[in-house]
């Protein structure tokens, strides 16, 4: 006598189920089409049982809020200064260096030391501000300079 529970139809067509065996009970996916002969007796028990629950499909993900998605993003840009540099180009590095001539020490210290640019950092906002970049033009900048590679 074999002794099956919690069976369920499965997306590719088998039966997931429980099987007991030896006084316990052991997860095991059935097919009809099983190699084992097991495995298409449980199959074929299961099947003919009225009890076996149908295939139910899992309710797909939700899509991700736009502005959240964008904030994780940005989260996750982070390059380096040379990266950031030869994508900008010279001009426009250069308009960072003249404004370096005037800057605060601190400033001076990030323009000229920063180990990475990061994309959600105040000093980075406060590069795209000195270049009058929107937000989607630093997106670009750092997107772009993700993919130089020297």
């Amino acid at each position: 006598m074999m002794n099956i529970r919690n069976a369920r139809f499965n997306q590719f067509g088998g039966i997931d189920c429980e099987v007991e065996a030896r006084g316990e009970w052991v997860p095991f996916t059935a097919s009809e089409d099983d190699s084992e002969a097991f495995g298409r007796q449980v199959y074929a028990a299961a099947a003919a049982d009225s009890g076996t629950a149908a295939y139910v499909a899992p309710d797909p993900e939700p899509e991700p809020d736009p502005e959240e998605a964008l904030a994780q993003a940005r989260a996750a840009m982070v390059i380096s200064p040379l990266q950031g540099i030869l994508t900008l180009g010279e001009k426009e590095w250069g308009k960072v260096l003249t404004y370096r001539e005037t800057a605060t020490w601190q400033e001076r210290m990030v323009i000229d030391n920063a180990a990475d640019w990061v994309r959600t950092s105040q000093n980075i906002a406060f590069f795209g501000h000195l270049l009058d970049y929107t937000d989607e033009q630093m997106d670009a900048l750092f997107i772009a300079a993700a993919k130089v590679t020297a």
